[in-house]
This record gives C-alpha cells, sequence and structure tokens, in this order.
C-alpha cells in the first residue's frame, strides 16, 4: 500500500511538473510583446514567428460556459497546443448591440483565461451587417476603448477592428481605420492591430478587385496587419494565389479559414487546405481556424452535444478538429528565441568610469557620464516607438572632446540601424549641439563613441532626443469650416471659397519646406459684409507660431486678390487667424497664396505669370480616370499626391527624381469615392495645387 501510495505521489508531482514546464514555455512566455516588421510578425526579439489558434464561433452562441469553458481552454492550450485564441464579438446578429456591458465583460474574462494559459487574444469586432464598418465605428470607438484600458498592460492582446467588410471599397475601410486605430493607440501603444479588407475580407477578390487596392493605398500606421480569409472548398487555388501574391507587398494574418465551403459547412477539401498551410508556414503567415464550437456544420470541430458535458477529448471531434489540430501539434511551433530585450531605462549605457549614464538628464552641465575606449555607447529608452529626427549633446569640456560618434536606432532594443556615422563635436562650447538625421522610427536610441584623439574617452554632460511633432504637410486646412472647404482657396475659382463662423477660426496652408516668405495674397468671399480684421502667423513646425502682421483690414472694393506683406521670414506653414467680420464674426476667402519677394511660393519651374499653368487635369471634373500633365524646368526630386479635403494622402502619384521636361501621369480612381480632392506637386522647395472634382 505505502508503496502504491508513493507511486502515485510521484506520478502526481511529474504530472505537476510538466504542466508547470508547459506553463513557462508558453507561446506568451516565449515570444513576448508582438511587433509587425516589414512584412513579418515578429516577437520580443524581432525574429518572425508564426502563430497558430483556433477562432471562437459568435460568443453570444457558443461563448464562455457553453463551447469555452476552463476545461475546453486548457484542452485548445495543452492538448492541442494552440499559441492564440481568436474571441469573436459579433456587433449585431444578437451579440454586442443586444447588451454592450455584457459582452464587454465577456471579451475581458476570455482575455483573461487566454492570458492565464500562456495564449494571445486576438480581439476581433466581429461585423458582417451592415458591410460598411464606418456604421459602427462609435461603438467600436466605446468597445476598444473599454478593452485596451482594461488589458493595456499585457502583452498578449491583438486587435482585429473589422472583421469582413462588404459591399464597400477599400478606400471606405482606411477611412474607417483612420478614425479606430488612434483610439486604441492613445491607451494601447504597442499592441499590434489587424484591419480587415474588402469583399468579406478576401482583399477584393470576390468582388472582382484585388489586393492591389491597399497596396495602392496603404494605412499610414506601423505596426498593423491586414486579414485574410479563404474557405479551400469554394475558393480553391484562386484565393491562394492572391494570398500568395499580396503577402510578397503587405503584412497579413489570416484571421478565418475552413476546409468546407463558404458557409464553413460542407465537404472537407483537406488537400486543398494543405497548399494553404503549406504556403502559411513558408511564409511565416499566423493563421486562426473557424470555428472551436460543437455548431451543426463541418467546419465546427467539436461533435454536436459536446459542449454541454463534455470530455474535451479527441473520440469527440469531428474530421475537421482532428485535421486542424494535428495541423497545430506537427510540425512544432518554431518560435527563434534572442538575447533578452533591455529594460526600458531612461538612459543606460555600455560602461562608465563612475559618471554614471543618469547624469546626461539632469539638466547640470557640472554633472556627465564618461567612459575610456572605442565603440563605447549611451543609449535612451522613449518608452513608446516615436519618429526621430535628431539629438542634442552638450559635450565635456575636458583636455580633448569626443570627435567621432555614430547615431543609432532600435525599436526593440537587440537590433540597432545607423542614421547618421562620423559625426563630430564643434569643440567650440559647452552648449547642446543639434545633430539631425533623417526622420526614423525608434523606441531606443544609442550614441556610440569612437573617442577623441588622445586617448579614445567619451563624455558627455547632457543629452537631448529630438523627436518629430510637426503635423502632416496638408496643403490647406483650417481649425473648421461651414462645408465650404479648405482645399477651395487653392482651386484657383473665386467662385469657390472657404468659410467658418466665429472668433477666431483659422485657415493654414503648408509649403512643404521652410522657406523665405513676404506676405499673402487674399481674395474675400464678396458676402454681405466683408471679413475686416485678422492676423497673419508662421512656424517652421506646425506647432509653435509667431504673428507677422496683426489687426490686417481687407479694402472691401474688390473681389481679386489683395496683397498683405510683412517683413521675411522663415517659414514652412502660414497661417491666416481671422476675427469675423463686424456683422456676425464670419471669415470667408475664395483664394489664398504666399508670396516670396515677388513671385508666388506655390510655382514649379515657371515664372509668376506662368504658374496657374504649371500643373494641369483632364478631364476635370472625373469619373474613373484623370490625367495629369506637368512641365519641370529642371530635373529634381519631386511628389505628386492627392489628398482629400481632411489632409488625408488618398494616392502618391510620383514620389522620385524626375528629370526636366513635360511629364503625363494617370491617375486611375474607380474606387475613390466622389467630392472634392486637392492635387499638390512638390518640387525644388516649391509647390502648386489644383483642386479635383469627382463625379
Amino acid at each position: 500500500m505505502k508503496t502504491h501510495l508513493s507511486f502515485k505521489l510521484l506520478l502526481a508531482l511529474c504530472l505537476l511538473s510538466v504542466t508547470h514546464i508547459l506553463k513557462a514555455q508558453t507561446p506568451v512566455a516565449q515570444n513576448g510583446q508582438l511587433q509587425v516588421i516589414g512584412l513579418k510578425l515578429c516577437n520580443q526579439y524581432g525574429n518572425p514567428i508564426q502563430l497558430r489558434g483556433m477562432s471562437t464561433h459568435g460568443i453570444q452562441w457558443y461563448g464562455w460556459g457553453s463551447c469555452l469553458t476552463e476545461a475546453s481552454l486548457d484542452a485548445l492550450a495543452y492538448d492541442w497546443g494552440a499559441d492564440i485564441l481568436r474571441i469573436s464579438l459579433y456587433v449585431q446578429e444578437g451579440g454586442y448591440d443586444t447588451d454592450p456591458a455584457g459582452f464587454t465583460a465577456q471579451v475581458s474574462r476570455l482575455i483573461d483565461e487566454a492570458t492565464e494559459r500562456g495564449m494571445y487574444a486576438l480581439v476581433d469586432w466581429h461585423q458582417l451587417t451592415p458591410g460598411d464598418p464606418n456604421a459602427n465605428l462609435a461603438k467600436a470607438k466605446t468597445f476598444f476603448t473599454a478593452i485596451a484600458n482594461q488589458h493595456k498592460n499585457k502583452n498578449n492582446i491583438i486587435y482585429d477592428v473589422c472583421n469582413e467588410p462588404n459591399g464597400v471599397t477599400w478606400a471606405r475601410i482606411k477611412t474607417y481605420a483612420d478614425q479606430i486605430i488612434p483610439v486604441i493607440r492613445a491607451i494601447d501603444s504597442d499592441a499590434v492591430i489587424l484591419v480587415g479588407t474588402h469583399a468579406w475580407g478576401s482583399m477584393g477578390i470576390s468582388d472582382g478587385r484585388s489586393a492591389q487596392d491597399i497596396v495602392s493605398n496603404p494605412l499610414s500606421f506601423t505596426n498593423i496587419m491586414y486579414t485574410f480569409h479563404f474557405y479551400a472548398k469554394s475558393h480553391g487555388s484562386v484565393y491562394l494565389n492572391e494570398l500568395n501574391w499580396a503577402s510578397d507587398r503587405l503584412p497579413v494574418f489570416v484571421t478565418e479559414f475552413g476546409s468546407q465551403e463558404a458557409s464553413g459547412d460542407g465537404p472537407n477539401d483537406f488537400t486543398m487546405t494543405q497548399q494553404y498551410i503549406d504556403l502559411m508556414r513558408t511564409k511565416k503567415i499566423s493563421w486562426t481556424n473557424w470555428n472551436y464550437s460543437d455548431d451543426n456544420r463541418s467546419g465546427a470541430v467539436w461533435l454536436s452535444g459536446t459542449c454541454s458535458a463534455g470530455p474535451w477529448t479527441t473520440a469527440r471531434l469531428k474530421p475537421a478538429g482532428t485535421w486542424i489540430r494535428q495541423r497545430m501539434l506537427s510540425p512544432a511551433d518554431d518560435f527563434p528565441g534572442g538575447s533578452t530585450p533591455p529594460v526600458c531605462s531612461p538612459a543606460a549605457a555600455s560602461a562608465d568610469d563612475g559618471n554614471v549614464p543618469a547624469n546626461v538628464l539632469d539638466n547640470n552641465l557640472s554633472t556627465r557620464w564618461s567612459a575610456s575606449g572605442d565603440g563605447q555607447w549611451i543609449q535612451f529608452c522613449l518608452n513608446n516607438i516615436v519618429t526621430v529626427t535628431g539629438v542634442k549633446i552638450a559635450f565635456y569640456n575636458g583636455n580633448t572632446r569626443s570627435s567621432n560618434f555614430d547615431i543609432q536606432v532600435s525599436t526593440n532594443g537587440t537590433s540597432w540601424t545607423n542614421v547618421a556615422t562620423g559625426l563630430s563635436s564643434s569643440g567650440t562650447s559647452t552648449a547642446l549641439e543639434t545633430f539631425n538625421f533623417t526622420a526614423a522610427s525608434a523606441k531606443w536610441v544609442r550614441i556610440v563613441g569612437h573617442g577623441n584623439s588622445v586617448n579614445a574617452w567619451n563624455s558627455y554632460t547632457e543629452v537631448q532626443v529630438v523627436q518629430q511633432t510637426s503635423p502632416p504637410c496638408v496643403p490647406a486646412s483650417a481649425s473648421t469650416d461651414d462645408g465650404n472647404v479648405p482645399a477651395n482657396v487653392l482651386d484657383n475659382d473665386l467662385n469657390t471659397r472657404w468659410s467658418a463662423s466665429g472668433n477666431p477660426q483659422w485657415i493654414q496652408l503648408c509649403l512643404s519646406a521652410t522657406q523665405t516668405v513676404s506676405g499673402v495674397q487674399i481674395a474675400f468671399y464678396n458676402g454681405n459684409a466683408r471679413s475686416s480684421n485678422f492676423d497673419i502667423q508662421v512656424s517652421t513646425n506646425g506647432t509653435s507660431f509667431t504673428n507677422v502682421a496683426t489687426g490686417l483690414n481687407s479694402s472691401g472694393t474688390s473681389t481679386a486678390l489683395e496683397t498683405f506683406n510683412f517683413s521675411p521670414v522663415s517659414a514652412k506653414y502660414v497661417r491666416i487667424v481671422g476675427h469675423g467680420n463686424s456683422v456676425n464674426a464670419w471669415n470667408s476667402y475664395t483664394e489664398i497664396k504666399v508670396l516670396n519677394g515677388s513671385s508666388f511660393v506655390s510655382r514649379v519651374g515657371k515664372t509668376e505669370e506662368e504658374s496657374s499653368e504649371a500643373l494641369n487635369v483632364t478631364p476635370n471634373p472625373f469619373t474613373q480616370q484623370a490625367t495629369v500633365s506637368f512641365d519641370l524646368k529642371a530635373a529634381g526630386q519631386t511628389k505628386l499626391a492627392v489628398y482629400d479635403i481632411n489632409g488625408k494622402v488618398v494616392a502618391v502619384l510620383v514620389n522620385g527624381n524626375l528629370p526636366a521636361g513635360k511629364h503625363t501621369i494617370p491617375f486611375k480612381c474607380a474606387e475613390t469615392p466622389a467630392g472634392s480632392y486637392i492635387l499638390q506637386l512638390q518640387h525644388d522647395g516649391k509647390s502648386v495645387s489644383r483642386k479635383l472634382q469627382k463625379l
């Protein structure tokens, strides 16, 4: 009896030990905070990985307490070896709409359950009808705000902001993503965010479109991926080929698929599905299979009745369940390791001689960091990935200054990129010196010193990292408008206007590059009473403005351009701040031009008289396609882009060096919504704009 009890005790201890080892080696423990680098989903070490897991059915039907229980999730995590659980929260169809608080709480509980088992939790905003995600934008903001606030400190959360948009273009989905992503980012800054693609997550294939729509008009955010869905029996090689093509150009996550027909039911085509599985493994495309429930479809992995009583064993699996479980278990997960990411310390260094790194952040030029040797470095962690454009360094005034150093950046603290090399101190001052470089994304910034000319000694008293804070360079933007949009002041049409009521209201123009400006020309709208009191401000960064003229007034005698000069000053942004007319504080302008000496800033390789001919669009208005033509007097860096009335980029037609001469560029815009747009040509520090009208 003692021997038998000892054996049972030993067996129990072994099982506990195995469970402990399994939990210690969970997917989240191995990979940590995920990040998107290039086209790949990467782990905390910056290495590409593939996650494999299951999607729930709608949690209003098969949620917590039904098909999702402690025992069923144990089976998924430990018996199936799943890396990720997709939590499908339907918005309509008896889901979130019926009980926002209750379903938010259920999603939160399932996130906690996935976290407890070391799985990643993919929060799926599962909208189907209506197909336009913008219809649920307000609800999405409320839901994701609540979830992000509850779980922002976890490292296993992935957000999917719209499941299967349908009946809308990619441009319409992008409009939604541009509004919902900042809501999440403001709370949970480092989580990966997924965005559903058009035509039911097919990247347009089922509507006769393609992933080229996204490639031509991608989202501007970092750390995002685009979703793809397929059902192998229905979609065959057509979808497979599109997935192959798209994944060479976009970061892709397959958040839903099955071996069956598009309904998730019908015969299984495991042969075709295996081709997808092989492709996704080769390219490290992560996936979640539909669906972890016991509903009547062949794609539901459990036999009917399992969710009510279990057991959660392989004997209770349908053929689809047996097949997909095996694809999770074999081959085994391949999660490349790496050095443990550094702690995000404000300042750290390779070494010091007693003058510690923290001294460079104390605003005291009498303290310093110093270390002797070629290749000694000091680095700074910025808490989040931001855009950096330079560093400011105050060098210690020792016998000989540091005269050779490099600047490196990193998003993960382990892999570094040079952004400036072979820099030197001026050697003339103990004040901060500025060293600028091309804007780069970074969480860590490192200064690698190669020492002075005497003894390879590096020493700095203060260091500051310069972050990019300027707003996007929108051709025309304003504090507000009454439906007459800012773009109207750049269309060379005195019949259109910008207008807004209130004191003060402003409109500003961005010149694309900092240059000397000396005045503005304004054509005032000929309403009942003209704008009679306004100021002009300038800025080089779009955030801090300086008055260059105040208390200006319109002559009130003409609808033509009136000139208002001021002392020449450097500016990238020029703002007109209106205090309204004498009747109702109403501000309205039909055209605005910025002056540089006697010439318009908005000219491209032309004289002032020819400036209006520098950029042409035909036809305009247009329906499906327009042709843009312009003539460059000299070769050089050229950017031609289309913006919507809110200043967001719709398309970049040219961005690179062009030779002198006449150029003709097509603008294909079948999916661009009808409305007003601005076409802007930037060349040689100048810019010219035209208003476009899509019918």
